[in-house]
């Protein structure tokens, strides 16, 4: 973190001493102004801003495509359809190829499902109300255990099992709506949440278009930040 700290707070020093003609997101952070003051962002609250875009925009997406990879290493069956999807794009997978990479969404949707990197998170009442019968006073914090739901029997049949066919549309249609929270719900949902899905569809087929993925061993979900795999996904890496 101390390098990732070095490194913003030296590129916004850089940027505010030239300026120059830049169209990227540095560049509308520090030229946002309040309404009303008419002030911009200090340095600490533009470092604040894309720290947490690096972190939380890198390290969630890095951990679910980690996890497919497992799984379909584990699965060599869906890795057979997922290579067969890929191997029939006309080239480098582009943003204009996401509508023929289905079931490479339906992939990384069903590992975010088995092991969400955001495991728990948490909601704060702002007004007293109940829970399911339980009353909860004003500031009560309640943890929405992500990790348990994706696991309930009633939600998911055969849980474990590793299904990316629970996505088709027909199938989705038959659960409620928040049974699948890897992004969370409401007001505070991940705003990321659609490009992280676009950009795992592009990075899996990528990756898969050039190399085959041989799990040499068993992982366990090790809930640290996020539920990162204990041993860091081992693998065999093949050039196809």
């Amino acid at each position: 973190m101390v390098v990732l700290d070095s490194y913003v707070a030296r590129l916004i020093d850089e940027r505010r001493r030239s300026p120059g003609q830049h169209s990227d997101l540095l560049s509308l952070l520090l030229a946002a102004r309040d309404d009303t003051s008419g002030k911009g962002l200090s340095d600490k609250q533009v470092r604040d801003e894309l720290l947490t875009l690096f972190v939380a925009g890198h390290e969630t997406t890095a951990t679910g495509l980690a996890w497919t990879l497992y799984l379909l290493g584990k699965n060599p069956e869906i890795e057979a359809a997922v290579l067969r999807e890929v191997d029939a794009l006309p080239g480098e997978p582009t943003a204009a190829d996401l509508p023929k990479l289905d079931l490479t969404r339906r992939v990384f949707m069903e590992a975010l499902r088995l092991y969400p990197p955001v495991f728990v998170f948490a909601r704060q009442a702002v007004e007293p109300t109940t829970l399911r019968g339980v009353p909860l006073k004003r500031h009560t914090i309640v943890l929405v255990p992500v990790y348990a739901l994706h696991r309930r029997p009633d939600l998911w049949p055969e849980p474990e099992r590793f299904d990316p066919d629970r996505f088709l549309p027909e199938n989705e249609a038959k659960r409620p709506r928040l049974a699948w929270l890897p992004f969370g719900a409401g007001p505070r949902v991940c705003i990321g949440a659609f490009f992280a899905l676009m950009e795992a569809q592009l990075v899996l087929a990528t990756l898969l278009r050039k190399f085959r993925f041989e799990v040499l061993g068993d992982d366990l979900p090790d809930a640290f930040v996020t539920l990162r795999p204990k041993h860091g996904v081992r693998v065999k890496v093949v050039a196809r």
